[in-house]
């Protein structure tokens, strides 16, 4: 596997499982067009299950993964986040890895975008797809 250059981070907790499979499948959809080797432990979700991993070391080998990486997507579909996406975010910003911030437009309670050098907004997956496959790094 090639070493990613982006870690895109995003709710997990508390997601209906059939939203987040359209919105992260639409991430993959719109970076795979820009040509962004990515990782996205969502699509891990299936071997942490099988391996038992608990929260502590799911946060590790994210942190592991983000050591390799160039800059950091974080997903904001909702005013609520999670305690692994906010570690993630706190991460890059104290090693200086640059971030870009996918909004919905629904999101307007949060200074995370704040936190990025760039910023996508999107109401629609095929807004996020489209919007993702014009990013550049």
């Amino acid at each position: 596997m090639k070493t990613p250059k982006l870690f895109v981070a995003y709710r997990h907790t508390g997601e209906e499982p059939e939203f987040l499979d359209k919105q992260m499948n639409a991430v993959r959809k719109g970076l795979k067009k820009a040509g962004i080797e990515f990782h996205c432990t969502y699509f891990e979700e299936d071997e942490f299950q099988d391996r038992k991993m608990g929260a502590r070391e799911i946060m590790e080998h994210a942190f592991s993964v983000l050591d390799k990486c160039s800059c950091l997507l974080v997903i904001l579909s909702s005013e609520e986040k999670s305690e692994g996406m906010l570690m993630e975010i706190g991460y890059c910003f104290a090693r200086q890895i640059p971030i870009v911030v996918a909004q919905s437009s629904e999101v307007s309670r949060t200074y995370v975008p704040q936190m990025a050098r760039t910023v996508i907004s999107w109401q629609t997956y095929a807004e996020l797809e489209s919007g993702l496959e014009g990013l550049t790094l």
